[in-house]
C-alpha cells in the first residue's frame, strides 16, 4: 500500500506535548483528552502544516478523484427512469431488494476495482473510500430508514434527495469533512510515531473524544465548500456534464480551500 511522506515535524512545545499524549508517554486520563480537544483547531492547523507535502500529493491521487466522481454519478443516476442502467458501467449492481448496505458495498467495490486496475490502493484512496462510505451512511441512511417498505426504488428516492444542487452541497461537505478528518488522523499518528520513536502507535482515532472533536471541526470547516460544491455541481452538469477530468480539477480546488480554512482557523486561536 502507498504511503504519505512525512513533512517537516513541528518542534513547538505544544506539539511536543500533543505527541507525548498521543504516544502514551505523557499525561494520561481525562485531563490529557481535554487538552487535545480544547485546542483542536490549532492542532489540526499544525498537523496540516507538517503534512503539506503529503496533502499536495493527495490532490493528485486518482483514487480520491474517482471516489468523488463516483458519488456524483450515483446521485445523478436517480434523475433517470432506470438508475440501475446508469450505474452498470461503474460495476454497480443493485437487486430489487437492495438496501443501503448493498449500495455502500457496491460503491466500495467499484472504487476497489478502479484503483486496482491502475496499480494498487494508496493510503489516500482508502481514506477517500472510507469517507465516501461514511458520508453515504450518515446522510442517505436516515432517509432510507424512514421510507415505508424497503427495496431498490425506495433506496433511489433516498439517494435522489442528494441529486439536487442543495443536496449535493451537503453530501460534498460531509465527504470532504470526513476525508480531511481521516487524513489528519492518519498523519498525526505517523508523524507522532516518528517523533517519539515509537515503533507501533495506536491510531489517534482510537481516542474517541479527540476523534469526535476532530470530525466536528473538519465538518464545520468544510462548510466553506458547501455553496461552492453546489454551484460547481449544478453548473458543470448543465453546461458540460460531469466527468472524471473536470471532477479532478474540482477536487484539487476543494482540498486547497479546506486546507486554507483549517490553517486560518488555527491562527485565530
Amino acid at each position: 500500500m502507498g504511503h504519505i511522506r512525512l513533512g517537516t515535524i513541528p518542534t513547538t512545545r505544544k506539539w511536543q506535548a500533543v505527541a507525548q499524549i498521543v504516544a502514551g508517554t505523557g499525561e494520561s486520563g481525562t485531563g490529557s483528552q481535554d487538552l487535545l480537544t480544547a485546542d483542536i483547531d490549532s492542532i489540526a492547523a499544525e498537523t496540516l502544516n507538517a503534512a503539506r507535502t503529503g496533502l499536495s500529493k493527495a490532490i493528485d491521487d486518482i483514487g480520491l478523484q474517482y471516489t468523488f466522481y463516483l458519488l456524483t454519478q450515483v446521485v445523478l443516476s436517480t434523475r433517470t427512469e432506470n438508475w440501475v442502467e446508469q450505474l452498470a458501467p461503474f460495476g454497480i449492481q443493485l437487486p430489487g431488494d437492495a438496501g443501503l448496505i448493498d449500495l455502500t458495498a457496491e460503491v466500495q467495490a467499484s472504487i476497489d476495482d478502479f484503483v486496482t486496475a491502475r496499480g494498487r490502493p494508496t493510503d489516500v484512496s482508502e481514506m477517500a473510500q472510507e469517507a465516501a462510505g461514511e458520508a453515504i451512511a450518515a446522510l442517505i441512511g436516515p432517509k432510507a430508514n424512514t421510507l415505508f417498505g424497503s427495496g431498490r426504488e425506495e433506496l433511489k428516492l433516498a439517494v435522489h434527495d442528494f441529486s439536487t444542487k442543495t443536496g449535493f452541497a451537503r453530501l460534498s461537505q460531509e465527504f470532504f469533512g470526513r476525508f480531511m478528518t481521516r487524513f489528519l488522523n492518519f498523519y498525526l499518528s505517523r508523524v507522532t510515531a516518528a517523533q517519539t520513536g515509537q515503533q507501533r502507535l495506536p491510531q489517534i482515532g482510537d481516542a474517541t473524544t479527540f476523534n469526535d472533536a476532530l470530525l466536528r471541526h473538519c465538518q464545520q470547516s468544510a462548510l466553506i465548500l458547501h455553496d461552492y460544491s453546489g454551484e460547481w455541481y449544478s453548473k458543470t452538469e448543465f453546461q458540460h456534464g460531469i466527468n472524471l477530468e473536470n471532477t479532478s480539477g474540482f477536487v484539487a480546488v476543494a482540498i486547497k480551500k479546506l486546507q486554507a480554512e483549517l490553517s486560518r482557523q488555527g491562527t485565530t486561536t
